[in-house]
This record gives C-alpha cells, sequence and structure tokens, in this order.
C-alpha cells in the first residue's frame, strides 16, 4: 500500500479509534437520595460520551393502541468516577454531578483492578458461590479441581466469595442435591441460605486422552449457569469449557487440564457478569416485587400505579401474576431496588394503602394495608 493511501486510510479509521478510548465525561443526577442521584449520573455519563440508541414498544390490544413507549439504551462502561458537586434542595432531591472515565471496551474494564471495583460497588458488592459436580473418570475418587480454582480466581478479582466449607456443610439436604442436578430455584434457596446473592452451579468431568510416549494426555469438560439468588434469574450461561494438558503423571495431566477448563469458564462468567451488570447500570434492573393481602381490584390498580410512573425512574411494569392474595409484579427501574422501595414509601394507590415489608437485592415485598 502507498504511502498516501495509508494515510487517507488512517484518517477514516482515526474518529473510530479514538470512540474506541475511553474518556473523561460529565454527568448529572437527581433523585431522592444521594446514592440514587450518583447512578443516575453515571447513567447520564455514559449516554454523553457514547451516545445511546432509541427505541419504540408499542404495545395493540384489539385494534387499539395500548402504550407506546420510546426508550433509549446506553451501552458502555463507567471505569471510574469523582463527585464534582452535590446539592440538596428545599424539596429534598439531590442534584449530583459527577466527572466520569466511560468506554465501549469491555477488555479495558476487565483489565482494570480500580475500574472492576467500581462496578461491584455500584452493585452492592454481590457474594458469589460455587456449587460444581466434578466427576474425575482418572482417579475415580470425588475432587473439587474445578471449583477451588474458580474460587481462587474469583478471590484475585476482589469478588466476595462464599468460603466452600459453609457451601459443603449442607450436603444431604434435599436443595442441595436438587440444586447440584441443575434445579435453579434449589440453587437459589441455597444462595439465599448462605448470605449469597449469586450462584453459579455447574458441572465438570475429568477423563484422559491415553498415553502417547509416555505422556498422559488430561482432559477436562466444564459447564455452568450463572443465579441469581433473589428472583431466580439466569444471568449468564457457559455451555462448555474445555481444557486439555500432558503429563507424564495422568492424575496431574487430569488436573491441569481442569484448571485450565475453569480458568476458561471463570473468564466467561466474569465477562458476561460485568457485561449484564454495566448494560442495567446504564440502562435499568428488573426488580420483582411481590405484594401480600391483595385482590383483582388491587392486583390490576397497583399494575396502572406503576405504569403511570409516579415513581420516578420507573420505566415499565408487568402484572405477572395474582395466587392466593399475593401479586407478582416486575418493575423496570432505573437505579436499585432500594431507591424504588424509597419512592414507593412515599406515595400510593388511590383507593388503597400499602408498607414495604421487605427488600433483598432485586426482590421487594409489601402487604396492602386493611
Amino acid at each position: 500500500m502507498s504511502k498516501p493511501n495509508r494515510q487517507i486510510l488512517f484518517l477514516f479509521l482515526l474518529p473510530f479509534l479514538i470512540c474506541a478510548q475511553s474518556q473523561t465525561v460529565v454527568g448529572e443526577g437527581m433523585a431522592l437520595n444521594k446514592d440514587a442521584a450518583i447512578e443516575q449520573a453515571k447513567r447520564n455519563a455514559v449516554e454523553n460520551g457514547l451516545g445511546a440508541v432509541m427505541s419504540s414498544e408499542t404495545v395493540v390490544k384489539n385494534a387499539m393502541v395500548f402504550s407506546d413507549n420510546i426508550y433509549s439504551k446506553a451501552q458502555g462502561f463507567v471505569k471510574t468516577f469523582e463527585v464534582v458537586s452535590e446539592n440538596q434542595g428545599p424539596d429534598g432531591l439531590w442534584e449530583v454531578t459527577i466527572e466520569a472515565e466511560v468506554t465501549q471496551i469491555l477488555d479495558q474494564v476487565l483489565q482494570d483492578e480500580v475500574a472492576l471495583q467500581t462496578l461491584l460497588n455500584s452493585m452492592n458488592r454481590p457474594r458469589i458461590m460455587f456449587m460444581v459436580k466434578e466427576q474425575n473418570l482418572i482417579d475415580n475418587t470425588p475432587t473439587d479441581f474445578a471449583e477451588t480454582k474458580l474460587l481462587a480466581m474469583f478471590y484475585e478479582k476482589g469478588f466476595d466469595v462464599v468460603d466452600r466449607q459453609l457451601v459443603a456443610a449442607l450436603q444431604g439436604e434435599p436443595d442441595y442435591a436438587q440444586a447440584m442436578a441443575g434445579n435453579a430455584s434449589a440453587a437459589a434457596k441455597i444462595a439465599a441460605q448462605l448470605g449469597a446473592e449469586v450462584i453459579v452451579v455447574g458441572t465438570a468431568k475429568i477423563s484422559s486422552g491415553g498415553k502417547i510416549y509416555n505422556m498422559y494426555s488430561g482432559q477436562a469438560d466444564i459447564n455452568a449457569k450463572i443465579i441469581r439468588a433473589d428472583t431466580g434469574e439466569i444471568l449468564a450461561v457457559v455451555p462448555q469449557a474445555r481444557g486439555k494438558k500432558p503429563h507424564i503423571s495422568e492424575s496431574t495431566a487430569g488436573v491441569n487440564a481442569t484448571n485450565e477448563a475453569a480458568e476458561g469458564l471463570g473468564h466467561d462468567i466474569i465477562s458476561q457478569l460485568i457485561l449484564k451488570w454495566s448494560t442495567q447500570q446504564a440502562n435499568f434492573i428488573k426488580v420483582y416485587m411481590v405484594v401480600e393481602n391483595s385482590d383483582f381490584g388491587s392486583y390490576m390498580m397497583f399494575e396502572s400505579f406503576l405504569k403511570a410512573q409516579t415513581v420516578s425512574g420507573i420505566r415499565n411494569a408487568y402484572a405477572k401474576s395474582l395466587n392466593d392474595g399475593v401479586a407478582e409484579y416486575e418493575i423496570e427501574f432505573e437505579g436499585k431496588a432500594q431507591d424504588l422501595a424509597m419512592g414507593l414509601t412515599r406515595t400510593s394507590p388511590d383507593g388503597f394503602d400499602f408498607k414495604i415489608t421487605g427488600l433483598s437485592g432485586n426482590r421487594i415485598t409489601a402487604e396492602i394495608v386493611q
């Protein structure tokens, strides 16, 4: 390629190269409390620095427009931020301005310890536990190489992890066996017992590929799914991670192959979690709300109340079920669940009162006051 052509190509790619780098931008937020205002400012910073994609949703019922909503969706990561000004107005609302370093590149967050810790702090530092069922066909004995490797990886990255001895103490309980068999609901119950917000459930198979020139080929296959304990939501799935290592010892070859597979699995899990949590931080989370003492009238009225977006930050809400006086809703909210709970305590639908009775992760429980 000639020199002039190279210069033209560089000038053509320059805007894309600039956009790919991190940049410092200003973000502003307003909310009922300072923390919620900071979260709003982060979303504003990502949108200001990296732009947002507009999307629309139109729901038609009986040939009539039932709802017509337009949303903006930002995609990016807040690496670091600093509050430059804050003020609480006479109406009680907080106004916060931040300077944030934002990027669209996932690898920058993975490789930046401060950026990862910023994200974990914004997610209230969720505790993670591991339950990996390991089948060692080489030694035909119970082993836990994959789980040990995953624990070490996440601990080194700065995640808060649950001691595996606490998990092992629950062996023999029905939920433990069902969780190891892949039951997401049972896994969520186990995690809740140990105070974990996220649980990784998987299986690992260690085998030998035979012997070639005095070296054994160790092979390992691992899969896993990552579940939120409070809602049972599957956050990520890794269908397969493989490892293959040679060694003069068949057992050591199997251990090395397992470590390689577990490392690949761990990197995939961390990447998916960062992408999931950062997307939520820049846009909205799903909050699951349970309201007791409900009847059909209050069930429908409360959905209308949520959809009216009386509480700032609600994007949309869906009535999911009503069983034996217990109503369930899914709410798309810009902020944290506790911010939504705080907003709900300051208002109520016409016709009945309710009170918040519980808050855990992304799940709110409430009851209608008779």
